[in-house]
């Protein structure tokens, strides 16, 4: 059987898993009139043509080839065909959420204590280790010792407590027992976004959750990262044999931990592990956020909400790095003037005054002005008539020039003094980035031959960046003397526009 997603895994390694057989499927899965049920699958013929699984339905419980359990959860769809390739079934269809490792009976089985999330770059960031060696040279000896970080407590959203912890010391007991003798030693620190889920909230609150720290790292990284693995902690039932005083043999049920993975799909998964990303490349690291990050990644997801076309415009250029950078620039340059528009007034005159004074006068001229059957030689139509008046009357919003002049000086106290140059050459900065956008936008053949091109269209690329990123990072509520501390320590902004 196939297994999909509407949206790529966020990790490759399902794909590696081989094919699920010994499937369970629930009653009535099937909605075609060949098959009446489940159990007449393995004598339907070749080639049969299904109407897919019920929209949603909600386990499919298998087994993989190297007999590991595996639950497949809310799974939708259409089968397209229905053949047996090497004796067995072949059957293809998307599941929104898989479990390996285990069976879910039902739904209601579902409840996870605790969800714990691998991001490549995420021990980088953070930035704390728990490793350390000591060479002693006269003995010719080399000590490496472990000891976990002290776990860190970020915040608590709702019902689900957000905190970064690191990865236990784990070896295995029989080793010790049978004097196992060591060839070689591999120590690595693991560190985890890890969500307790005490109350058992509905996952997708929880990897709403994982995905929105994701999209935070990224923009503090300024690359994308993604989620390498998903692990959770769940209460199963086994069933063991005890032996009662009076020596009879009976069956009794005990709660034990057992560990999930997790597998769904995820937009934007870009494979980032193998990336090399310096700390010095990043817009701000844990440390700068070491005694609020909490309340960074609260403001994140609040600010989301309000800024949404802002935030889904940058975050979809870093995750595509293969972007042309003109579309990167459209994307930045549009997320600048959907933030400025949403966050200030951005008019010249307020509309009611400018109906009933200036538009006023405009429309008297318009009115006024001979049809193309009065005038043959200088008239205008009635259409170019109304496209006038509209475009007239919403002049009194600000041109994106306008807007990227205030973003400017909004954000002049957190910038190096030499940035872009003198108040004159930030004027040309916004009027050369609003000539370009144009003419990108519309298309003019002879407004693109004016365009920003090539070395010019990049650094018009970075300095738009790297405002957007200090607009975002003060709605973060960073400390205003971290910002400027952080801008200055930042090579971004190195690489910004100037005047020719």
């Amino acid at each position: 059987m196939t297994i999909g997603t509407e949206e790529p895994f966020y990790s490759s390694q399902f794909e590696e898993i081989g094919e699920i057989e010994n499937i369970n499927f629930p009653s009535e899965l099937f909605r075609a009139a060949e098959i009446s049920n489940a159990a007449e699958i393995s004598n339907a013929a070749s080639g049969i043509a299904l109407d897919f699984i019920k929209p949603k339905e909600t386990i499919i419980l298998g087994l993989l080839d190297n007999n590991e359990e595996i639950s497949l959860f809310r799974c939708s769809g259409r089968i397209k065909n229905f053949e047996f390739v090497k004796g067995r079934p072949t059957l293809s269809f998307n599941a929104e959420y898989i479990f390996r490792k285990i069976h879910f009976e039902n739904e209601q089985d579902i409840k996870l204590k605790s969800i714990y999330v691998q991001y490549s770059h995420l021990k980088e960031w953070i930035g704390k280790s728990g490793i350390q060696a000591f060479v002693v040279r006269d003995e010719n000896k080399l000590w490496i010792s472990y000891q976990p970080p002290t776990n860190i407590h970020l915040t608590r959203i709702g019902e689900l407590d957000l905190d970064i912890t690191f990865s236990k010391i784990y070896v295995n007991p029989f080793d010790f027992y049978f004097g196992a003798i060591y060839y070689k030693a591999n120590v690595e620190q693991k560190t985890y976004l890890t969500i307790q889920n005490t109350s058992n909230q509905p996952l997708d609150e929880c990897i709403d959750l994982l995905i929105n720290f994701r999209d935070l790292l990224s923009f503090a990284m300024t690359k994308a990262t993604s989620v390498i693995e998903v692990n959770a902690n769940t209460d199963v039932i086994h069933i063991k044999p005890v032996q009662q005083p009076n020596g009879d043999i009976t069956l009794e049920e005990e709660l034990q931990e057992a560990q999930v993975t997790i597998l769904f799909g995820l937009w934007n998964s870009a494979k980032t592990s193998e990336i090399k990303i310096s700390t010095h490349e990043m817009l701000f690291l844990f440390s700068d956020v070491e005694d609020n990050l909490g309340q960074v990644f609260e403001a994140w997801i609040d600010k989301r909400k309000v800024y949404e076309p802002v935030f889904d415009l940058l975050m979809s250029t870093i995750y595509t790095s293969n972007l042309y950078l003109h579309y990167g620039f459209l994307n930045i340059v549009q997320a600048l003037e959907a933030y400025h528009t949403n966050k200030y007034e951005g008019i010249y005159q307020d509309r009611k005054v400018y109906e009933k004074g200036l538009y006023k006068k405009f429309e008297e001229v318009l009115n006024n002005f001979p049809s193309e059957s009065e005038d043959q030689e200088s008239g205008i139509s009635d259409e170019f008539r109304n496209a006038l008046k509209g475009k007239l009357k919403a002049q009194t919003r600000f041109t994106l020039e306008t807007r990227l002049k205030e973003l400017l000086g909004e954000i002049s106290p957190f910038l190096p003094n030499d940035f872009i140059g003198s108040d004159s050459d930030k004027a040309e900065f916004a009027r050369r980035s609003a000539d370009t956008r144009n003419a990108l936008t519309h298309h003019d053949k002879e407004k693109r031959k004016q365009a920003a091109k090539g070395q010019e269209l990049l650094q018009l690329f970075y300095t738009l960046t790297v405002i957007l990123r200090i607009c975002l990072v003060i709605e973060l509520n960073l400390k205003n003397d971290s910002i400027e501390a952080l801008v200055k320590r930042s090579r971004a902004y190195q690489n910004e526009w100037r005047p020719s």
